[in-house]
């Protein structure tokens, strides 16, 4: 019997990386983190990074989602090649953001240790010029032994708690050198990680390159004893979502041709809030699962709520003080409507599918298609645009 497949992992890093990148008359009321998280914990994500510990006025509340969100179960269903399998109650992992510095260490591991399943995400960078600029006079090799030795010591401050991990990430990794990088993933593996992230951290690579890319650190990381894969790209060049859609299709790959199972994590933020042009947008990374495991060599299995997906982007985004863009991926308030007489003559005829990839009720918008006056509305989306529901 097989035993391919692949099992994923959604990361949501909003109240972090999103959090980090908001302008000042945008940044999450204070005290309102708990609250977030709760909202993207209903959505049924697996990790929740709560903050960066480190960060003046940020350890607490990261503790209070450690203290709250972090110690309750959630009622989320269980998905197979887009399929719903079960529902679970599940408990999210509460994570909060390091560098390699033992006081960085011990504020996040202070922050998170009340949740049933805390960790601690400690980085560092690992491409030449970054390791230049930040670390002025250390060599690859003293870099190297800063991460691991970061990741052993997070293992050891963490050690006594049962649901524990420890990731670890090298910040620009697709762009470091291979052979260094090599070198990095595999002492990390070997000092306790349980989780290696390879971020494109500026954005530069395409979806092509990064499943090489994937498929390298697959095998580095099962060579070293094994972790979970995790993606986390950023959307400066547009590819952020089909970046992180790389790594699934690496990991069914690896996981077809070698028989086994891999791990993976996907990183992502709601609505893609995050640095410069943002992170993976977390719902099309969740639909891009739906639409296109069936179509991969081995299964796929992964956990979400999706007829939660607009309510958890209208309300995120609310904290924020910002809009849903209209034209938002999957939650955005015009991915269903039709101003065209073209588009609208057709869904008339023969339903929503024939002019949307998806029911948008499926993700939790109320109607399957709306009709809007537009200048190039034809007769029959004008007597529509009335109805309050047009297709099944």
């Amino acid at each position: 019997m097989s035993e391919a497949s692949v099992n994923v992992e959604i990361f949501d890093t909003t109240l972090r990386d999103g959090a980090q990148a908001l302008p000042a008359d945008h940044q999450f009321p204070e005290g309102s983190k708990p609250e977030i998280a709760e909202q993207i914990a209903e959505f049924g994500v697996s990790v929740i990074e709560a903050g960066f510990p480190a960060t003046p006025g940020d350890a607490e509340a990261v503790a209070e989602v450690a203290r709250t969100v972090g110690r309750r179960d959630y009622d989320t269903i269980s998905w197979l090649d887009g399929q719903p399998r079960e529902r679970r109650l599940t408990v999210p992992v509460i994570a909060g953001l390091s560098r390699t510095v033992t006081s960085d260490i011990e504020a996040t591991w202070t922050a998170v240790q009340s949740a049933e399943r805390p960790r601690i995400h400690t980085f560092i960078s690992t491409d030449q010029e970054h390791m230049t600029a930040k670390f002025p006079g250390k060599s690859p090799q003293q870099v190297l032994e800063m991460g691991r030795a970061a990741v052993t010591y997070a293992r050891n401050i963490s050690a006594w708690h049962p649901g524990a991990s420890v990731e670890f990430s090298a910040e620009a990794a697709s762009t470091t050198d291979p052979a260094y990088l090599e070198r990095v993933v595999k002492e990390a593996v070997l000092a306790g990680a349980d989780v290696i992230n390879m971020p494109d951290t500026v954005g530069q690579r395409d979806p092509f390159w990064m499943k090489d890319f994937y498929k390298r650190i697959i095998t580095w990381t099962m060579q070293a004893g094994g972790a979970t894969i995790s993606a986390h790209n950023h959307n400066d060049l547009d590819n952020a979502v089909p970046n992180t859609w790389a790594l699934v299709s690496a990991a069914a790959e690896y996981a077809h041709e070698n028989n086994r199972s891999v791990e993976v994590q996907l990183e992502s933020t709601v609505c893609g809030l995050g640095e410069r042009a943002g992170n993976a947008n977390v719902f099309p990374v969740v639909a891009g699962l739906f639409k296109f495991s069936p179509d991969v060599q081995v299964p796929i299995r992964w956990q979400i709520n999706p007829d939660r997906a607009v309510t958890t982007a209208d309300t995120v985004m609310d904290y924020a003080g910002l809009p849903v863009p209209p034209q938002s991926p999957i939650v955005g308030g015009d991915t269903f409507v039709h101003r065209s007489g073209i588009h609208s003559d057709g869904v008339i005829k023969g339903g929503h599918a024939i002019y949307t990839p998806h029911d948008p009720r499926f993700w939790g918008h109320s109607e399957s298609a709306r009709h809007e006056d537009g200048a190039y509305q034809g007769r029959a989306g004008k007597a529509a645009v009335s109805s309050t529901m047009v297709g099944a």
